[in-house]
């Protein structure tokens, strides 16, 4: 039970409250043993499927009654969600364990044999037929000793299932084939794809004593926004993944920074050395060109740094942008800082704002003075620095530190 400890957790904060207990069991499905074409009846038990393929999860009930095409059952809500595109299967009960608390079946869930359109507070209803549409994924294991696997199951569309039950669903598969214990390093690539928009890109690299968490919750995060967002209905046509995994921990700090020549002329190229050590002590020294632009004077700043503290900075200077259209949002998903990388960038304390997310600098003191003037805030909020310049360097270990550099240009 303490591989599947972690994802029963993130199901059971749903489940309690709509008074399910989340337990688990074998995968897979057993068909009932008598006559299992006949049509649904009153009193037989049906199943609602959440996961189905590889790693199988659903809730099991009983028929309460059958109207040509119309089936009503469980007498009670599943999670009252109103509207749903849930598959109804056929179920058997294997055994009772009878408990003045609680008492539980043992049932598995089998073939597909309608929809559950509706989850209300006094029955499920659906229609028998052809089952729903399921959000297809597929996940490559590739660890560093053994074989790969790929593993694929569809997911229900729904708004919350979709993202917790591919978050669970992740998780369960690589504390079940993965080591449990212990540091490890867990390399995600892959893509969503989103019907009629470009695919979100996954590429990055977790690391610690639970990566796994991490790893999943990267997955999961884009779905639950796109899927949540109010500017416009998201479908969601697939994911596919890539999970690259090493029995250690791979990170490396950024010990120390320094320039060729801190009082560069504009225009000029300098160079950046960054020195690295990894976890077991193996340093590196990688070097990187920073241009200078040709308007650029005075004190100037050079920042490296790691994604995490990066992206902290620029949650509190106001230069995260609020996406206006799914097409924005998905392009800041794939902008989104990254462990895997050494971020440079090249600041001027020049004074600006950052209007609806766009950064402007270097604006003149009368404009400077209507927006400090400006009670109402909304989208326009003032800007301390200006960047002049970014550059990135990809790893392949989790990247942590930061270091700030001084570069005096002068004016020839």
């Amino acid at each position: 039970m303490g591989r599947w400890r972690d994802s029963l957790k993130v199901l059971a904060a749903a489940a309690t409250d709509a008074g399910f207990v989340p337990v688990s069991g074998a995968a897979g499905s057993v068909p009932p043993p008598d006559n299992p074409a006949s049509p649904l009846q009153p009193g037989d038990a049906v199943g609602v499927s959440l996961v189905r393929g590889d790693l199988m999860l659903g809730a099991t009930g009983t028929v309460t009654m059958v109207d040509g095409d119309r089936v009503y059952a469980f007498g009670h809500p599943f999670f009252n969600l109103g509207p749903t595109e849930f598959p109804m299967t056929r179920a058997y009960v294997h055994a009772l364990l009878p408990s003045l608390f609680t008492s539980t079946k043992l049932a598995s869930i089998g073939d597909i044999v309608g929809i559950v359109h509706q989850d209300r507070a006094t029955a499920i209803a659906g229609t028998l037929g052809r089952g729903p549409d399921l959000v297809p994924v597929s996940l490559t294991l590739s660890p560093e000793r053994g074989p790969s696997r790929t593993f694929k199951f569809g997911v229900v569309k729904d708004q919350l299932f979709t993202p917790i039950l591919t978050l669970a669903s992740i998780v369960n598969t690589l504390q079940a084939y993965e080591r449990e214990f212990g540091a490890a390093t867990f390399t995600v690539r892959g893509q969503t794809n989103v019907k009629g928009y470009s695919p979100v890109v996954l590429e990055d690299i977790f690391t610690g004593d639970t990566p796994g968490i991490g790893a999943a919750a990267y997955v999961a995060g884009p779905l639950n926004i796109l899927l949540r967002n109010d500017l416009a209905p998201v479908q969601i046509e697939g994911v596919d993944l890539t999970i690259s995994s090493f029995e250690e921990p791979r990170t490396t700090t950024i010990e120390r920074a320094w320039l060729d020549d801190t009082s560069p002329r504009p225009g000029r190229r300098v160079a950046l050395h960054i020195l690295t050590r990894t976890y077991r002590g193996e340093e590196r020294v990688r070097t990187m060109p920073i241009d200078v632009p040709l308007n650029a004077t005075g004190e100037l700043s050079v920042l490296v740094s790691d994604g995490t503290k990066l992206a902290q900075m620029e949650q509190r200077d106001a230069r995260a942008v609020q996406a206006q259209n799914v097409d924005q949002m998905i392009r800041l998903f794939n902008k989104a800082r990254r462990n895997n990388r050494i971020y440079v960038k090249l600041l001027s304390s020049a004074p600006g704002a950052v209007v609806n997310g766009e950064t402007m600098t270097a604006l003149p003191p009368s404009v400077l003075a209507v927006i400090d003037g400006n009670r109402e805030g909304g989208n326009i909020r003032r800007a301390t620095s200006a960047v002049l310049g970014e550059w990135e360097l990809p790893t392949d270990y989790v990247v942590v530190g930061q270091r700030t550099l001084s570069l005096d240009v002068r004016q020839p």
